[in-house]
């Protein structure tokens, strides 16, 4: 998840998410909540 967040054009290329330039800590909270949405 934080992978698809950091960079999602390599991920997969062409999508329509842009790369939003965040630091270590913002990257870590924004997937933490992500993932506790489970």
């Amino acid at each position: 998840l934080a992978a698809w967040i950091a960079d999602p054009q390599t991920l997969k290329p062409g999508n329509n998410m842009p790369m939003v330039p965040l630091s270590a800590d913002e990257l870590r909270q924004i997937s933490a909540y992500l993932d506790s949405l489970k």
